[in-house]
Order: C-alpha cells, then sequence, then structure tokens
C-alpha cells in the first residue's frame, strides 16, 4: 500500500493558477496571509524573497518556484533594499476565479512571475501538511534535474501564456500535479534523521503498519495483531509508531476511519454503508463515533460539511 499515495488523494487537492504577472523594475508585491498554501513560479527573471517573521531575505531565480504550505505571508522584490509596494495581494484559493493576465508594460529586463495556491479539506488534520515547513524552495536547476518536475513547471508556464481553449482546466489538473512533485522532491530534499511523519513513512515496519490501516481500515485491528504483522513486540511497535507518527495505532485507526467517514458523507453514502466499511458493529455504533471524534452527527456533517 503506496500511504503516500493514500493520503495526497485524502486531501482532496485543488490547485488553482491565479495570475500570470509580466513586471519591469522596480516592483514589489505583499501576499497577505492566506488559509490555503500558496506558491510562486519564476519565469524570466528573479528577485528576492521576505518571508513575515524571517529577517534574512532568499534570492529566488529564473525557474525558481517556492510554496507557502501554510499560507505564511509574504514578500516578493526585484532588489534590496525593496521599492515601494506595488500591491498587496490575497492569494486565496477560488474555486470559480478567473485567471488574470497583467501583460509586460515598460522598458527594462522583464520579470514573469506566476502565481497560485492549493486548496486541501480539512488541511488541519493531516500530518503530511503539518510536518511541512513554512517554505519549500525548489531551485530552478534542481527541477531542471527532475524531469518530470521540469515537464510539469514547463506546461504551466506554456499554457499560462497561450489562452487556448480549455486552458483553465489544464491549468487546474497541471497546479495539482505540481504539488505532488513538490510534496515527492521536499522529500528527497529531507535528511535521513529527519523526524516526524516523514520519518514514518521511511521506517519499514512503521511505514507497513501504515499502510495496512489506510488498506483496511474496516479490520478491527488491535495493537497486538499491527506489531505481530510488522515483526515487532508489542510495547516496541506502540513506542515506535507513537514516537514517529505522533499519536498511538488505535488513535490514528480512529481518525484515519473519520477521514474516510467524511470524505464518504460528501458523496451522500448512506451511514449504514458506511459504518460496514468502517469496521463499525452497527450505525448507532459509527454515529456514536463520528460525533465523539468530529464533534458532530453524521446528518449534520453531510447537510453542513
Amino acid at each position: 500500500m503506496d500511504v503516500l499515495t493514500d493520503v495526497l488523494n485524502a486531501l482532496e487537492l485543488k490547485g488553482w493558477l491565479g495570475s500570470r504577472t509580466e513586471v519591469a523594475p522596480p516592483w514589489r508585491f505583499d501576499f497577505l496571509a492566506s488559509q490555503d498554501s500558496t506558491f510562486h513560479i519564476f519565469n524570466f527573471g528573479g528577485g528576492y524573497l521576505r518571508v513575515e517573521g524571517d529577517p534574512t531575505p532568499l534570492r529566488v531565480e529564473d525557474g525558481d518556484v517556492v510554496v507557502f504550505p501554510h499560507g505564511r505571508a509574504h514578500t516578493i522584490c526585484d532588489q534590496l533594499p525593496s521599492t515601494l509596494t506595488q500591491a498587496a495581494v490575497h492569494l486565496d484559493y477560488k474555486a470559480h476565479g478567473e485567471y488574470e493576465v497583467f501583460p509586460f508594460e515598460g522598458e527594462g529586463t522583464r520579470t514573469v512571475l506566476l502565481c497560485g495556491a492549493f486548496h486541501f479539506e480539512n488541511p488541519g488534520n493531516y500530518p503530511l501538511l503539518q510536518c511541512l515547513p513554512d517554505v519549500i524552495h525548489i531551485p530552478g536547476e534542481q527541477g531542471r534535474m527532475v524531469q518530470s518536475f521540469a515537464n510539469i513547471v514547463s506546461l504551466i508556464t506554456y499554457e499560462s501564456a497561450s489562452r487556448q481553449a480549455g486552458s483553465m482546466v489544464m491549468l487546474r489538473r497541471l497546479t495539482e500535479m505540481l504539488f505532488i512533485q513538490i510534496i515527492r522532491v521536499w522529500i528527497e530534499q529531507q535528511a535521513e534523521t529527519a523526524g516526524g511523519w516523514l520519518a514514518a513513512l521511511r521506517d519499514q515496519p512503521i511505514s507497513t503498519a501504515l499502510g495496512l490501516i489506510h488498506q483496511f481500515p474496516e479490520r478491527g485491528w488491535k495493537v497486538e495483531e499491527l506489531a505481530d504483522a510488522v515483526a515487532l513486540s508489542r510495547s516496541a511497535f506502540s513506542s515506535r509508531f507513537t514516537h514517529l507518527v505522533g499519536e498511538p495505532p488505535m488513535k490514528y485507526l480512529t481518525r484515519w476511519r473519520m477521514h474516510r467517514a467524511t470524505h464518504l458523507l460528501k458523496h451522500k453514502v448512506e451511514t449504514e454503508k458506511i459504518a460496514q466499511q468502517l469496521g463499525y458493529a452497527s450505525e448507532v455504533a459509527f454515529r456514536k463515533a463520528f460525533k465523539r471524534e468530529v464533534g458532530i452527527p453524521p446528518a449534520r456533517y453531510r447537510k453542513h460539511g
């Protein structure tokens, strides 16, 4: 079971490219804090990036991709010290938002900046997102080393300028693929000593246990059964799982079942069938568990979730 694939599917990722901006110096954009993850692709030219709360500027170049997984406020400008603010931008995901193009005006060196956002359902509940840093910076030369990553970036920059029929659909799908590639590249960047949920994916016994939970959430798993499946003692497995994943195995199982339940409720699956699919003895038992974990009954979640 590919746990990373399963978790990425559960995120219900939606991508959106909001704008393509072509500017000549001097320029500066202040991006306000966002409820979504935000990103920029630098195409032709670079500049400097300042993240709110961090006094050290980051140099960004042609071909670089910068992602703010937690929507941190930041500033991008052509030079330091930066010029006056050219625009303050809300870069929140818009399900039906129009893609805007701001063409090049003026003289001098042109910089092309592509800006967009990634939206997730209930992002605070996913360990993968919680373990991501405030900023992920993928230099252009590194992107070119990973051909599939470079291909997606190239397609996005091409589609952003082509304005062909169907370009909006293409851009949304390509930005979703971009996020997946960003996560792949970021994981490869991490040292073997990295801890947390990322380390859990790299740890063979714990990764196998996570795969079993994800693949068979309906099974009445016990800690002993999972420990036996990965050839560890009960105490060693429980301690190792809790240390790496951040919560005990049975707590993780319950939370994963609730993730699955919320997804099924949104797709109008009957609660009786959900209870069966997730291993609850009865519909009543599932309703009680759901209300205890989520805070509201399944029927209300289906209506307002």
